[in-house]
C-alpha cells in the first residue's frame, strides 16, 4: 500500500491548493518532507533485497501493478530530497515570477507522476504516468507565457508526446514478443516469438531516449530547461530527464543485465555506446559556445547525461563483467542530479538580483553574492570530477567501466575511452568560463536590485553538503545503494567488482589533475582568442540541420499544395462544365414540346415522355415477334 500513497500524496496536495482558492502555502514542502520520510523508512528493506509489490485489483481488463527493489527506492529518495531541496528555494524565487498558485499545483502533480513512474511494477502503468508527467511538465515551461517560453513548451511537449507514442508501439512489439505486458524488477524477458523483441527494445531506446536528452533527440532540452523559471529548471534537469535514464535501465533489465546478450540483442551494448560518446561530445561542444549561463547548464545536461547513457552501454557490452559501467551509471545520476540542481538554483540567484545571465554582462559578483559563489565553486568542482567531491567518484567508475571496455581490443572502446578524456577536459574549460565570467571577471552590471536570501543559502546548502558528504566517503553510496541496486537488476558480480576499487589511488586522481589542469588551461585560450565566440555553420548544428530540414518540408508542403490547388481547380472547373451539360440535357427532358409522330403532332409532350413512349414500343414491338417468331419455329421443326 505504501507504492501506491507515495505518488498520492503530492496528488492529493495539489487537490488541496485548488480547494483554498487564493490562499496560497508552501504544500510542495509539506508533500516533499513526507514523500522523504516515509520514503526514506518504508523502503529501506528494498536495499536489503527485499521487494515490495502490489496490485490494485480492478475489475476490467488491466489492474495496475507497483512494485520497488533497490533501484526503485534510490530514484524515489531522490527525487523526495530533490524536490524538498527546491521547495524551500520556491517560494522566495517564484515572487519575482509571479503565478506562484498555479506553479505549485503543476510541481505537485508533476511530482506524483515522476513518484509514480519510479514505483511502477509493469511497463504500462510506467506508460501513464510518464504521460500524466507530460502534462504536467509542460506548463512548468510556458509558465512565463512570452513567445520563447510558448515555442519552448511545445516544442517539449512535440518531443515528449513523440516519446510516449515510442514507447507505446514499443510496448504492442515486446507484448507480441513475451506474450503479455513486460514486469518490472523480474529480470530478463522470456520470449515466445524472438522477431518482435528487438523493434520493442529498439523503440523503447528511442522513446526514452528522447526524455534522456539523447543526441540526436535532445532538440528540446537546451529550450525547455532555460525558459522555465529556475526552481522548475533545477528539477528538469536535476531530475525529469532521469525519468528517461530510468527508462533505459529497466530496458536494459529486459534485455539482461549480468549476461551474455543473444544474437538478436547484442546490438544493444555498442549502440547505447555510440549514442552515449555522441551525447557527450555535442552537448559539451554546444556548452562552450554558449553565453547563456542556463544554456549552458542546460548542453551540460545532455553532456552528463551522455555519460550515464555510456555507462550502461559499457554495462550491456561486457555483460557479467559490466558491473563497474552499471554503477558507475547508477551513481553519476544521484551525482549529476545535486550538482546540476544546485548549479540552477545559483543561477537563478544572480538572476534575480540582476535580471541577467549573459555570462559576458555578468563578473565581479562575488562581492555581492558570497555564499552563493562559494556553493556554487562546490558544485563546479563536483561537474568537473574534482577529488573530493561527489563528481570524481561517479567519473572514476565510470572511466574504470570504460577502459575495461577498451581492453577488450575493440578500436570503438578505444576511441571510447579517447573521447572520455576529450570530454572532461571540454567539461572543466566550460565550468571554469561560467564560474570565471560570473564571479571573478571584471564588474559589468550596473544594478543590483536584491542580495542573497537564506532560504537560497539553505536550499544550496543541503545540496552541498550532500555533495561533500559522498565525495570525502565516496563508499558509502557505493556499499549503500549502487551495489545492491545493480544486484537488484540481476548484476550478481556487482559486490566482487566494487571489492577491488579504490578511489583514491595516484593513478584516477593524477589522470584527473590533469584533465583540470588541460581544461582551465583551454579556457584561457578561448577566452583570450575569442574561440567561445564563434558560430559554428548552420549545416554544423543538429539544430541548424532541423531547421533546414523543417524548411525543406515546408517548401515542399508548400508545392505540393499549389499543385494541388491547381489540379482541383481545372478539375473542378470541367466537372462543372460537365455538370451544366448534363443538367441541360435532364432539363431538356423534363421540358414540354410538340412531339411528331406518324404525321400527327402532339403538343404538351415533354421530351422524357416521348422518349419513354417510343422505348415503350420498340419492347412491345420486340416481345411480340420474339413470341411470334416461337410460333412459327414450331411447326416447321415439326414437319421436319
Amino acid at each position: 500500500m505504501l507504492l501506491v500513497i507515495l505518488p498520492l500524496i503530492p496528488f492529493l496536495g495539489a487537490l488541496v491548493l485548488i480547494g483554498m482558492g487564493e490562499k496560497v502555502i508552501n504544500m510542495p514542502f509539506v508533500a516533499s518532507s513526507i514523500v522523504l520520510i516515509l520514503g526514506s523508512w518504508g523502503l529501506r528493506g528494498a536495499f536489503a533485497g527485499m521487494p515490495i509489490t502490489y496490485e490494485i485489483p480492478l475489475s476490467g481488463p488491466f489492474n495496475p501493478t507497483f512494485q520497488a527493489d533497490a533501484v526503485t527506492a534510490v530514484f524515489v529518495v531522490l527525487a523526495a530530497f530533490l524536490w524538498w531541496a527546491v521547495s524551500i528555494y520556491a517560494p522566495e524565487y517564484m515572487k519575482h515570477e509571479g503565478r506562484i498558485r498555479s506553479f505549485y499545483i503543476c510541481t505537485l502533480l508533476t511530482q506524483s507522476a515522476v513518484l509514480g513512474v519510479f514505483v511502477a511494477g509493469d511497463l504500462f502503468t510506467l506508460l501513464l504516468f510518464f504521460e500524466l508527467m507530460t502534462v504536467a511538465s509542460f506548463f512548468w515551461v510556458i509558465h512565463r507565457w512570452n513567445e520563447e517560453a510558448i515555442r519552448a513548451a511545445y516544442f517539449y511537449l512535440f518531443f515528449s508526446i513523440v516519446g510516449g507514442l515510442f514507447i507505446a508501439l514499443g510496448l504492442v512489439f515486446i507484448r507480441a514478443a513475451i506474450g503479455g505486458v513486460p514486469t518490472i524488477g523480474t529480470g530478463p524477458a522470456t520470449f515466445l516469438d524472438p522477431k518482435f523483441f528487438p523493434w520493442g527494445l529498439a523503440l523503447f531506446l528511442a522513446g526514452f531516449g528522447i526524455k534522456a536528452g539523447m543526441v540526436p533527440l535532445h532538440l528540446w532540452l537546451p529550450h525547455a530547461h532555460s525558459v522555465a523559471p529556475t526552481p522548475a529548471s533545477a528539477l528538469l534537469s536535476g531530475l525529469l530527464i532521469k525519468v528517461g535514464a530510468y527508462g533505459l535501465i529497466r530496458t536494459g533489465e529486459l534485455a539482461g543485465w549480468g549476461m551474455e546478450l543473444a544474437s538478436l540483442t547484442r546490438w544493444l551494448g555498442p549502440g547505447l555506446t555510440i549514442l552515449g560518446t555522441c551525447t557527450m561530445l555535442v552537448g559539451v561542444t554546444a556548452a562552450l559556445l554558449q553565453s547563456d549561463a542556463k544554456r549552458l547548464l542546460a548542453y551540460h545536461s545532455v553532456s552528463q547525461m551522455g555519460y550515464i547513457i555510456l555507462g550502461l552501454g559499457v554495462g550491456l557490452f561486457l555483460g557479467p563483467a559490466g558491473g563497474m559501467g552499471l554503477m558507475g551509471s547508477i551513481y553519476h545520476i544521484v551525482n549529476h542530479a545535486l550538482f546540476k540542481a544546485a548549479l540552477f538554483l545559483g543561477v537563478g540567484v544572480v538572476y534575480v538580483g540582476t535580471k541577467k545571465t549573459n555570462l559576458y554582462e555578468l563578473g565581479g559578483l562575488w562581492r555581492s553574492y558570497p555564499v552563493t559563489a562559494i556553493l556554487m565553486f562546490l558544485a563546479v568542482l563536483g561537474i568537473t570530477g574534482t577529488p573530493g567531491l561527489n563528481g570524481y567518484a561517479s567519473k572514476t567508475m565510470l572511466h574504470h567501466g570504460v577502459s575495461e571496455a577498451a581492453n577488450s581490443g575493440l578500436p570503438l572502446m578505444i576511441w571510447v575511452e579517447r573521447l572520455f578524456n576529450l570530454v572532461g577536459v571540454g567539461t572543466t574549460a566550460s565550468f571554469t568560463k561560467l564560474f570565471y565570467l560570473m564571479f571573478l571577471g571584471k564588474p559589468k552590471q550596473e544594478k543590483i536590485t536584491q542580495g542573497e536570501r537564506w532560504q537560497f543559502q539553505v536550499a544550496m546548502g543541503f545540496l552541498a553538503l550532500v555533495m561533500v558528504t559522498i565525495g570525502v566517503r565516496p563508499n558509502l553510496f557505493v556499499d549503500a545503494c549502487a551495489i545492491p541496486a545493480a544486484q537488484a537488476l540481476g548484476m550478481e558480480g556487482a559486490a566482487a567488482t566494487a571489492m577491488g576499487l579504490s578511489f583514491w589511488n595516484i593513478g584516477d586522481i593524477m589522470g584527473m589533475v590533469i584533465t583540470l589542469a588541460l581544461g582551465i588551461t583551454f579556457c584561457w585560450v578561448g577566452l583570450k582568442t575569442g574561440l567561445f565566440h564563434l558560430s559554428p555553420p548552420v549545416w554544423l548544428t543538429l539544430e541548424g540541420l532541423g531547421k533546414m530540414a523543417f524548411c525543406q518540408l515546408q517548401t515542399a508542403l508548400a508545392s505540393i499544395e499549389k499543385l494541388y490547388l491547381t489540379l482541383s481547380t481545372s478539375l473542378l472547373s470541367d466537372l462543372r462544365a460537365r455538370g451544366n451539360g448534363l443538367l441541360l440535357a435532364i432539363h431538356r427532358l423534363d421540358t414540354s414540346g410538340t412531339l411528331t409522330a406518324g404525321g400527327r403532332s402532339l403538343a404538351d409532350i415533354s421530351l422524357s415522355a416521348g422518349v419513354l413512349i417510343g422505348t415503350l414500343i420498340f419492347l412491345i414491338l420486340a416481345y411480340t415477334y420474339i413470341d411470334l417468331g416461337s410460333y412459327v419455329r414450331l411447326p416447321l421443326s415439326l414437319m421436319r
